[in-house]
């Protein structure tokens, strides 16, 4: 008896299995190439806070980002906004957002690129000489909360990560990187060298956690100052070249008791966000094995969680019969077996149909 395996040409990523992320803020191979590059040179010093590369990775009901570079232990905020389900805050609203670490205020009237609109907020901070690493994370919206999630003590742990916060996020912090990408402000920046950085701030953020989105997901990730009101010109994805520190008003100035209002996004080229791929495996069939006593073929195929498929079979890829609906995904592989029960001579083709 001849057994053939056919599933349905469509597609909707590139299946991709995480086996060896560890979250300690150095790059893993299984994050494959970076989503961003910085562009230009930092203006808050080097050493100091700059943003190299960014890479991401959806497996598991996890989103892993990685953001290779440095950030001075001063207390200067890694700012992560994540664009992850409809609606969202194209323009912040200090009114209608959690002000954990007093951003919003500082935020009001900020706009970003005409494409992003934010959901969620995540801050990393450090100081005291790197013994205080400090985790924020906020919903935005009316009736969104934030809080800090995770404070950590990497010089006494004597490591890097993973560090677990209290909302299940797993943070990971290396800040050794020297080479990078150079600090004559607003100058291109070698990027073949800023793609080489390893190390730097990984997170790994649970999908649930982020309104389970199952389409792309955006990320717009900046450096502020210690007080949220004076902007890098370190962004990914990157600013245009000779873009010098925005400062509090777009003009790299400080001004006291003001927000980021007169900033927006839009008036520089390029996005200042990069988007990671749809988290929806390819719908392909990963392995299939008849067992000659039992006559029941087994069936495993790449799935989405909270999915359901129907298993279908034909003789001549024309007419295709339903062997069985509503298989609940197990996960990122789902297993079913079926019971071969007539024309047992007659060679056959399987399909697997998400509902």
């Amino acid at each position: 008896m001849k057994l053939a395996v056919f599933v349905l040409g469509f597609a909707l990523m590139s299946e991709v299995f995480v086996f060896g992320i560890e979250v300690d803020g150095e790059r893993d191979e299984e994050y494959g190439g970076p989503l961003a590059v910085q562009g230009i040179q930092t203006g808050f010093g080097d050493p100091g806070s700059e943003l190299d590369a960014a890479y991401a990775i959806v497996s598991e009901g996890m989103l892993y980002l990685m953001i290779a570079g440095n950030l001075e232990p001063n207390f200067n905020k890694l700012e992560i906004f994540i664009d992850s389900k409809l609606g969202g805050q194209n323009k912040i609203a200090a009114t209608q957002n959690p002000n954990n670490d007093n951003w919003a205020v500082k935020f009001d009237g900020f706009t970003f690129d005409s494409g992003f609109s934010a959901d969620y907020l995540l801050i990393v901070r450090h100081g005291l000489s790197g013994t205080q690493l400090d985790l924020d994370f906020a919903e935005l919206g009316e009736g969104g909360k934030g809080s800090l999630v995770g404070r950590f003590d990497p010089v006494s742990l004597g490591k890097t990560g993973p560090f677990d916060a209290s909302n299940g996020i797993v943070l990971g912090f290396n800040n050794t990187n020297s080479a990078g990408i150079g600090s004559n402000q607003g100058q291109l920046a070698n990027e073949v060298g800023a793609s080489l950085v390893r190390t730097g701030s990984e997170l790994a953020i649970p999908l649930n956690l982020i309104g389970t989105p199952k389409g792309e997901i955006k990320i717009c990730v900046m450096i502020n100052g210690h007080g949220h009101d004076y902007l890098s010109n370190q962004f990914l994805g990157a600013m245009p070249e000779w873009t010098r520190n925005l400062g509090t008003n777009g003009q790299g100035d400080f001004i006291q008791d003001s927000s980021l209002k007169e900033i927006d996004l839009n008036n520089y080229e390029g996005d200042q966000f990069f988007v990671i791929p749809s988290s929806e495996p390819s719908l392909r069939i990963l392995d299939f094995s008849y067992d000659f006593v039992s006559e029941k073929v087994s069936i495993t195929w790449a799935s989405s969680p909270d999915s359901f498929y129907t298993l279908q079979s034909s003789i001549d890829m024309r007419s295709w019969q339903e062997i069985d609906d509503g298989i609940e995904s197990q996960g990122e592989l789902t297993a079913h077996e079926h019971l071969i029960s007539n024309d047992k001579n007659k060679s056959r083709f399987y399909r697997v149909v998400k509902e």
